[in-house]
């Protein structure tokens, strides 16, 4: 996974001058949150948190947040709109590697928003075991993930992010979505595991977590370049799965 930090750090500098801060997208991701969470829930720890636009929306909104981010780049901008922005409950900003982070405390509510899959399946597991090991008993995991199916179907697609050239690829034999980024002669890479539900099934084996409930999410179509946010699931380019602590775990 040596690529990971090399990825998110060039793909941050790439975008963001055209970042704007926290956004109806962020509110419209903490409202499918809290609708699949089901119940009230205050504490949240948010896994790979980026440039801390979620973060920031769920703090402003009253909620207690825990984000961990590798890139010292992305944590930089996290502080910026933490001192940007009246929060209302607190945001405690992490720098590390969620795989050997620390975290003495427990969670209602543990999140990885776009991302999930960046190893291979036992790094997965040793990650899922360490979210278990973070839930609250009567918590929940909301994980959004990949769809092979979607990107499958993507791969050669190509577009524009602004003056810099973005592909598509998928790896059939390991079934991982592959995104390259180039700039001039340089170009990186991001390569992440897609999963169906059954095979996501498979992978909570021996994690202490079960699968209970997936909302699709939404759809880019190429050919009209129209994104289309509420698709059934054999369309989503990805799905939320709720994970719950499963029965006799604990």
């Amino acid at each position: 996974m040596e690529w990971v930090n090399n990825f998110y750090n060039k793909q941050f500098q790439l975008y963001k001058e055209g970042l704007t801060g926290p956004n109806e997208e962020h509110e419209e991701i903490l409202t499918k949150i809290e609708t699949l969470a089901s119940k009230p829930f205050q504490s949240i720890l948010e896994l790979g948190a980026g440039g801390g636009e979620f973060a920031i929306t769920a703090a402003k909104k009253g909620y207690d947040v825990s984000a961990v981010e590798l890139v010292g780049s992305r944590v930089d901008y996290m502080k910026k709109l933490k001192n940007e922005h009246n929060l209302i409950g607190e945001l405690e900003i992490i720098e590390g590697d969620f795989y050997e982070v620390d975290l003495p405390k427990s969670f209602d509510v543990i999140c990885y928003i776009d991302g999930f899959g960046i190893g291979d399946d036992h790094d997965q597991q040793k990650l899922l075991k360490r979210m278990s090991n973070w839930l609250k008993p009567d918590g929940c995991i909301l994980i959004d993930i990949y769809a092979p199916w979607y990107w499958a179907s993507v791969a050669g697609q190509e577009m524009m992010v602004g003056s810099k050239l973005r592909k598509y690829d998928f790896d059939f034999l390991n079934c991982r979505m592959l995104d390259t980024w180039f700039d001039g002669d340089e170009n990186v890479t991001q390569s992440l595991r897609c999963y169906s539900p059954q095979d996501l099934k498979m992978l909570l084996e021996d994690t202490g977590l079960m699968l209970v409930d997936i909302k699709p999410g939404g759809a880019m179509n190429y050919k009209t370049w129209q994104y289309h946010e509420n698709v059934d699931l054999d369309e989503a380019m990805s799905y939320m799965a709720k994970l719950v602590p499963g029965q006799g775990c604990r």
